[in-house]
């Protein structure tokens, strides 16, 4: 099941029009869209535990973005080599850097909003932005919708969470049958008081060749 490398690829939000006015979801849209990924420096840690045609892979990744480019540091606990920190660099490159910068789109095409048992928003995406989810071989993200918890800091609301999930089970190509997707990601206020990607976490299921498989892993953030 090789090819269900696909839940932890960053999301690429692009823009979208906003269905009606909401001071909240605005300001978060205006903030967002202040904290360019230039002005940022991280080091991601990657876990993934891939299943499928009897078998179980192990990845432990290591990366680090100091602002202008990517570097594999290690891959399985083990300096890279240069063929694996090229092909690592040439991936990560082709993706946009993760960041709270990217919840301006999300944002943007949130519909509805509720209140959750601890009191905060709760916005709702009904289907993901074009683009917001890619696999290595297509996009998936009109089969995907969100859910986007608000949290509030000296009456400036950030966002805390976003979980995406699977609208219905889909096909990503003739050979993949994906029944469920979950993505989570957690945020986290920053020393300076602005929200900092921490955490994600996915799990895929799904079937190729009519054998089940899938993914599961966790992403780290650690600020520099």
């Amino acid at each position: 099941m090789k090819a269900f490398v696909f839940g932890l690829l960053p999301m690429v939000l692009l823009i979208a029009a906003a269905p009606v006015p909401d001071p909240v979801r605005d300001r978060i849209i205006a903030d967002a869209r202040s904290m360019a990924p230039a002005a940022i420096a991280f080091d991601r840690t990657t876990r993934l535990v891939r299943t499928g045609g009897g078998s179980t892979t192990n990845i432990l990744r290591v990366e680090r973005w100091d602002g202008k480019r990517w570097s594999l540091v290690s891959l399985n606990g083990k300096p890279p080599t240069k063929s694996q920190r090229q092909e690592a660099e040439k991936l990560a490159a082709a993706s946009p850097v993760p960041g709270y910068y990217r919840l301006a789109a999300l944002m943007a095409g949130a519909t509805e909003t509720t209140t959750d048992p601890q009191g905060r928003s709760v916005l709702k995406v009904p289907v993901l932005p074009a683009g917001s989810v890619r696999t290595d071989s297509s996009d998936i993200s009109d089969h995907l919708r969100a859910e986007v918890t608000v949290a509030s800091q000296n009456g400036q609301p950030w966002v805390q969470r976003v979980r995406v999930t699977s609208r219905e089970p889909f096909k990503m190509n003739m050979l993949i049958r994906v029944l469920s997707f979950e993505q989570v990601s957690e945020y986290r206020l920053g020393s300076d008081g602005k929200p900092r990607l921490a955490t994600q976490n996915v799990e895929s299921r799904g079937t190729m060749f009519g054998f089940a498989g899938g993914e599961k892993g966790d992403v780290t953030y650690v600020y520099r």
